[in-house]
């Protein structure tokens, strides 16, 4: 199906107001997703009812998504899309504030994070051949950088998985070592530590013209590999080449983990969780750390607070 009219306008807002590409589709996926299922739980619906929907109506909604065994995070997620919607619309005083979960954030233990000694054997490992097979040598000249520029900026910098994934070369300002990151809620510019900005530059100079991300576009700027042709991915559709995907990112953060020697089950978010404890251990105030990483509130800073004082762990 096709949006209703009305959720295309709201497209467009988001459209006029900036947002990248790849946001507003997340935000029509789940919004298409949604309608889908109204009209099933409302034969008959139509776009001049949909502003009668109730708060049960939602928290029906999510009812059937848990269903279908979705994680919290995108429970949060789906929530935080319709609640755009709604205050588009001014409905939100209505309906109030959706939540797709209402499960509260497990504590953190030693196992939600990196030591600084793992995290430092994982990034001297990535550019070694060590354990490659002889297919993966022959792929490792075209691939080796680039794997380790990402995972450099989800622990140096603690970027989320999801966001690296997204970045494009306009996001890159390499003359003043600094590097913005947009997210449906944020928009922040943090600065690059001049070997981790020489390292991205130089992944950047040794892909092939043809394929390199083009200078203050909206090309990805970290992009996918064939491995079967020994060649990057090009799109003809979009005339660029095709960036990372999701999966892609997540297959390849785990086998460099494996292939560093390091505990199975180690992730993005364990990069993420540690970078954020050094920011609260060396002193940055609230109002910092939430700017810095694109926090929603300083909520979501309590879980590694209260890590902190019961001792790390013990």
């Amino acid at each position: 199906m096709s949006l209703p009219v009305f959720a295309q306008q709201f497209s467009l807002y988001l459209r006029e107001k900036g947002r990248k590409e790849s946001t507003i589709k997340m935000y029509e996926h789940d919004l298409k997703q949604f309608f889908l299922w109204l009209e099933e739980y409302k034969p008959g619906f139509d776009g001049e009812t949909w502003g009668d929907l109730t708060r049960y109506d939602y928290n029906q909604y999510f009812d059937s998504l848990k269903k279908k065994n979705l994680s919290d995070a995108n429970l949060r997620r789906v929530a935080s899309h319709l609640n755009g919607l709604l205050r588009y619309y001014r409905l939100s005083d209505r309906v109030g504030t959706l939540k797709g979960t209402d499960s509260k954030q497990r504590a953190l233990t030693d196992l939600d994070f990196i030591s600084s000694e793992d995290a430092a054997l994982l990034l001297s490992s990535i550019p070694t051949k060590k354990g490659l097979t002889d297919t993966q040598l022959q792929i490792y000249p075209y691939i080796s950088k680039r794997n380790l520029g990402m995972v450099t900026l989800m622990i140096n910098y603690g970027l989320t998985i999801e966001e690296v994934v997204k970045l494009t070369a306009k996001d890159f300002n390499f003359g003043q070592n600094t590097l913005t990151i947009e997210t449906s809620k944020n928009k922040r510019t943090i600065l690059l530590e001049i070997d981790d900005k020489k390292l991205l530059y130089d992944y950047l100079k040794d892909i092939p013209d043809l394929f390199r991300p083009k200078d203050y576009t909206d090309d990805p700027f970290f992009i996918s590999f064939r491995t079967k042709k020994l060649s990057y991915w090009f799109d003809y559709s979009m005339n660029r080449s095709k960036g990372m995907s999701l999966i892609g990112a997540k297959q390849m953060v785990e086998k460099e983990v494996k292939r560093a020697g390091l505990r199975n089950g180690i992730s993005s978010t364990h990069f993420r969780n540690s970078c954020i404890l050094q920011k609260i251990k060396s002193g940055w105030g609230n109002q910092m750390l939430i700017e810095y990483f694109g926090l929603s509130s300083r909520h979501a800073l309590y879980r590694y607070k209260k890590y902190l004082n019961q001792g790390e762990g013990n």
